[in-house]
């Protein structure tokens, strides 16, 4: 059984790293693959990037709910074939927001919706429930009333048939699911891929494009090439770098915007005024 630790913030370095896991269960033909899960959620592209490669395998997939599974930890969790929860933990709470924690758009909201509802609904689940997770306009009789989003503990999981156990630990969850006498192989998030989610952090790498394009801008203005310039192509190979390997930036994407800086900088010190390469560039 191989086990995977999904906390924190999910971002878009996540992916990748369970699809590692995932192959190497595959190869190794894993009786399971078992999701320790603890988080208040992340980006949305992530979740369903996760999802996409929990759907894709045939292995047995368990998620087992480690105090919280909010947001796009919800969505995980029901991309899981079977759920366990340990006593007073807790799922849902699933609503769409924004870059500045505002909720995000009908069109967003709709989406998601869908996409839990359809999710809970291959795994055998109760689509109304989930719907109700992402929207406070789904009510279920005897459950939750208009107006509020949906969270379940783990007593109401199990009531309203979102989850398949409740147990006191990661040995009980095996001792449920007939693994008690699997080994278990814990996987670790190798260099590379912290690497990788440290520089796709939303934060990080909006910092890492402002500094690239500052750099150069400074280099621009001022004669010869220095040190402005050398660390604003250090960022901004820094920032494509890490969004090409977490399939965020296409070749396609780079080669663009090294045109726009190449026909930018021919407008600057080439072409006096500002004509079609200026407009090009930009």
């Amino acid at each position: 059984v191989y086990h995977i630790t999904i906390e924190g913030t999910i971002d878009l370095g996540l992916p990748p790293y369970i699809e590692r896991i995932i192959d190497e269960a595959e190869d190794a033909r894993a009786t399971a693959v078992i999701l320790e899960i603890n988080t208040f959620g992340g980006r949305l592209d992530a979740a369903t990037q996760i999802k996409d490669i929990l759907f894709n395998t045939d292995l047995r997939t368990i998620a087992f709910i480690n105090k919280r599974a909010i947001s796009a930890g919800a969505l995980i969790s029901l991309s899981c074939k079977e759920i366990g929860m340990v006593p007073g933990s807790s799922i849902g709470a699933a609503t769409v927001v924004d870059g500045s924690g505002e909720k995000a758009s009908e069109k967003m909201i709709s989406y998601f919706r869908t996409e839990m509802g359809a999710t809970a609904e291959k795994n055998g689940r109760n689509r109304k429930i989930a719907e109700g997770m992402v929207d406070e306009d789904v009510e279920i009789e005897g459950l939750s009333e208009k107006g509020k989003l949906i969270t379940l503990t783990a007593d109401d999981a199990i009531t309203w048939e979102m989850a398949d156990y409740i147990v006191e630990d990661l040995t009980a969850l095996l001792d449920s699911t007939n693994l008690g006498d699997e080994k278990i192989v814990y996987s670790n998030i190798n260099w590379a891929e912290k690497v990788v989610r440290f520089f796709t952090d939303p934060m990080v790498s909006s910092l890492l494009i402002s500094l690239g394009l500052l750099g150069l801008f400074f280099e621009i203005k001022s004669p010869g090439w220095g040190v402005p310039g050398t660390l604003g192509v250090i960022f901004l190979g820094l920032f494509f770098g890490s969004h090409y390997i977490v399939n965020l930036a296409n070749i396609i994407e780079i080669v663009l915007f090294l045109v726009g800086v190449g026909l930018l900088l021919l407008e600057i010190f080439v072409i006096p005024g500002f004509g079609v390469a200026g407009v090009g560039g930009v």
